[in-house]
């Protein structure tokens, strides 16, 4: 064996280059797997220990206002393991430049011991109920502590009940909800700058918002093996008396809907990405093992009559291939920890989890080493089988050349008489080595599929952007009433000078139902003429406003089964109005990519709450160079909770579109390399075993740019199909990404632009001419003189 590892050794180095690009393609296809699935485990435990540490609530219930004791009367229920009453209302915040933020504010029960959705100290001292200095204390989100600049103690006015009301933010912390913080589900990204979650003690925030010794919302943490839905049905019964008005379980909870949602994205990416590299990689190396035993033939013979077994030999070739799993998981696994840790700092961005987000998954590294050897024995195995049918007499006789045959191509006579020697040379030498030809094939078109999947996320953001700023919303401010108001405060607005136009809108939260299924909505009433706001239909065309009935959301129709035509039933949530129930038509389906709207005409939504003129916003057009001041004198209005601005929301979505980046960066080298990998061990291939036929040429007179022309034609035959094929399946690929990863929160729309195609294209043709090139670059050092040598 000391004779056949010296063998071994002396063939690595000779084949240096091929084992070096096998040894890439394992590389990249173990670091795919290490850093997703290390980045998954550790989210998943940085989760899961921050749920636990802080009894993340099972089960969530609103209601318009409760007595605080109603908490122990559900508590009691046997299902139900513990239950916490509080206080949970969005308010205005005055930020120091005159500019509104809006705030969500939360109230906890003092001590926070037991209680659900407890939050955790990140910087800072925790609130006092009763400060000595008479002050109301609060705690703030690390996020919008950071963004805007403050420093502790920090000293916030807020606005409740139409009334400023000065705040001592004492410390920043989190808790199990606020993983993910977004204002609702019209919000694709977190925006730190305008949106804070705003932490009080429950007397604190009962007298701020006049709840005295009431709440407005009940958590509920269940006993395991438990009936949910019948228990959840004896709590709204409870909560009926008090104004029940919808539940929701922790699987629709914000926060979590988004984190989870990234996490099914990042198991599902574990599973297929890394699979098709080694696949890749397993089926290069079958191939170039199979040559080396048939070009090493008469050397095998002789080993054999020298009295080496069958099973020494098969060791031999197949060490070779567990030579590139070893050093391919090696680099694999140091690539793949260093692109884990640089996951693992960018979900530590996005997402407030106090636990360790980094760390080393032991059972990760040893799964993808025994994936990487299993993966060089297979390939081993499989192509040396041919070598104990190999008889040592046999052996020592030149192999006699296999039967000829025509190609499919040479039957389309009209076509294959005009083809070039050259070209005849090339097509009939492609078929007759189908598995090489097969092995690029699949390869090219693999890494081509990746470089569409890569620029495809750039296409469908740059897609969404523009549909959502460009053609559904095209006001310069939003604002938002605490209460709603009459003609008299949009007459006002229409007279601040800067603003061109004004079109008021009433939101509306409500359930939707149909055919004992409902859900949870939110109906926008616009004017029917309304150039500010607009849907959409599947198609992105704008949707007019019908005078009756409603444009339901694509999600909503999705959860309840509802097509254009039927007929839902609309219940009103907002605390302070009771009205009955209305039927409405569904007139059509509108098409958001971000968030989940349904439109009625204004009128509609007036006759829903049984209000002839009444608002809760307005949307405003305003003059570029007067957005800030029109800005800063709403401010001043204590009714207005909030103030957006359209183009402040797209900076801020563009400005976090730096892993994206990070994503198609990391996407395209891998891509690039595999294709280059399987088109250099072709061209190396092809030319090895045709070192006599080649030197031959030379003799005859080619050149080497002929010579070169010639092996560039047998690797384009097949990686120009594998080429093309590699676009339609780039797209089947992106589709298949986007179901794995959209939620109710967003839609991602598989949209690939022309250039997209165009660049994955010219990818292609890049990696197959290096790889060509550098394949072939010792044609050069081939003399007529290789004709004798190489003679059998």
């Amino acid at each position: 064996m000391i004779i056949l590892l010296r063998k071994l050794r002396r063939t690595i180095w000779k084949t240096r280059g091929q084992f070096l690009a096998m040894v890439a393609v394992i590389a990249i296809g173990i670091s795919i797997y290490i850093s997703i699935n290390t980045a998954f485990h550790n989210l998943t435990r940085a989760r899961d220990i921050f749920y636990q540490d802080n009894n993340f609530a099972d089960y969530y219930f609103q209601v318009i206002r409760a007595p605080e004791e109603i908490s122990q009367k559900i508590e009691a229920l046997p299902e139900v393991k513990k239950a916490t009453g509080r206080i949970q209302q969005d308010v205005a915040i005055i930020k120091r430049d005159k500019s509104r933020a809006t705030a969500r504010l939360t109230s906890y029960n003092l001590p926070l011991d037991n209680e659900l959705n407890r939050i955790q100290l990140l910087q800072g001292r925790f609130f006092e109920a009763a400060p000595r200095d008479s002050h109301i204390e609060a705690m703030i989100d690390s996020q919008y502590y950071t963004a805007n600049h403050l420093t502790l103690p920090a000293n916030i006015t807020i606005i409740a009940q139409e009334k400023k009301i000065p705040l001592t933010v004492v410390g920043t912390a989190t808790g199990p909800e606020f993983t993910y913080i977004i204002k609702d589900a019209g919000h694709l990204f977190p925006q730190p700058q305008t949106f804070a979650i705003l932490m009080l003690p429950t007397r604190q925030a009962q007298k701020i918002l006049g709840l005295d010794r009431q709440i407005n919302q009940v958590l509920v943490q269940f006993h395991p093996g438990i009936d949910e839905k019948k228990a959840v049905s004896k709590i709204e019964k409870i909560l009926e008396p008090y104004g029940y008005l919808t539940s929701f379980p922790r699987s629709q909870q914000l926060s979590h809907a988004a984190l989870q949602g990234e996490l099914d994205g990042l198991l599902t990416t574990s599973r297929f990405l890394p699979l098709l590299f080694l696949l890749v990689a397993a089926a290069i190396q079958f191939v170039l093992l199979r040559r080396m035993i048939t070009r090493q033939r008469r050397e095998i013979g002789i080993l054999k009559a020298l009295g080496y077994s069958n099973r020494k030999l098969i060791i031999y070739f197949t060490g070779y291939a567990l030579a590139v799993s070893v050093l391919g998981v090696i680099l694999g696994i140091m690539l793949g920890l260093l692109f884990a840790a640089s996951i693992s700092d960018l979900y530590a961005q996005f997402f407030n989890l106090p636990a360790a987000i980094g760390g080393i998954n032991l059972k990760v590294i040893i799964y993808s080493i025994l994936l990487s050897l299993g993966v060089g024995i297979a390939a081993g195995f499989s192509a040396t089988r041919s070598l104990v049918k190999i008889n040592p007499a046999e052996a020592m006789r030149p192999k006699p050349p296999g039967q000829g045959y025509h190609t499919p191509l040479e039957k389309w006579r009209w076509l294959w008489q005009h083809l070039s020697t050259a070209w005849k040379i090339s097509i009939r030498t492609a078929f007759r080595n189908r598995m090489r030809s097969l092995v690029t094939f699949f390869g090219v078109t693999i890494a081509v599929a990746l470089l569409v999947v890569s620029f495809f996320m750039n296409d469908a953001i740059d897609y969404m952007l523009d549909k959502h700023f460009n053609q559904e919303i095209k006001y310069d401010l939003l604002v938002r009433f605490s209460s709603p108001v009459g003609p008299k405060e949009i007459i006002y607005l229409e007279s601040l000078d800067g603003i061109s136009r004004v079109e008021p809108f009433m939101e509306i939260p409500v359930k939707i139902t149909f055919h004992h299924k409902s859900a949870d909505d939110i109906i926008s009433g616009i004017i029917p003429e309304s150039r500010l706001k607009t849907p959409v239909d599947n198609q992105g065309h704008q949707l007019t406003i019908p005078q009756e009935g409603i444009l339901l959301s694509e999600k909503t129709a999705q959860k309840l089964g509802v097509k254009a035509g039927d007929k839902v039933t609309v219940e009103i949530l907002i605390p302070s109005i009771k009205v009955e129930k209305k039927e409405l038509t569904v007139i059509d389906l509108n098409y958001q990519l971000m968030g989940q709207n349904s439109f009625v005409s204004l009128s509609q939504a007036q006759k829903l709450l049984d209000e002839n003129h009444a608002v809760n916003g307005a949307l405003l057009q305003v003059e570029e160079a007067k957005i800030k001041s029109v800005e800063q004198e709403l401010s001043d209005i204590t009714g207005i909770t909030s103030i957006i601005s359209r183009q402040e929301e797209k900076d801020n979505i563009m400005s976090m579109l730096d892993s994206v980046i990070y994503f198609v960066g990391i996407m395209l080298t891998f891509a690039i390399v595999l294709g280059f990998a399987i088109i250099y061990n072709s061209s190396v291939i092809s030319f090895t075993e045709r070192r006599t036929e080649l030197a031959s040429l030379k003799a005859m007179g080619f050149s080497d740019r002929e010579i070169a022309s010639l092996i560039l034609k047998e690797t384009i035959l097949p990686a120009f199909p594998g080429i093309v094929s590699g676009l339609p399946l780039g797209y089947i690929m992106a589709h298949l990404y986007v179901k794995t990863v959209s939620t109710d929160l967003y839609s991602i729309p598989v949209v690939i632009y022309p250039a997209t195609y165009l660049f994955s294209i010219g990818g292609g043709i890049i990696f197959t001419l290096i790889g060509h090139y550098l394949g072939i670059r010792r044609l050069k050092e081939l003399t007529p003189a290789e004709i004798l040598k190489n003679i059998d």
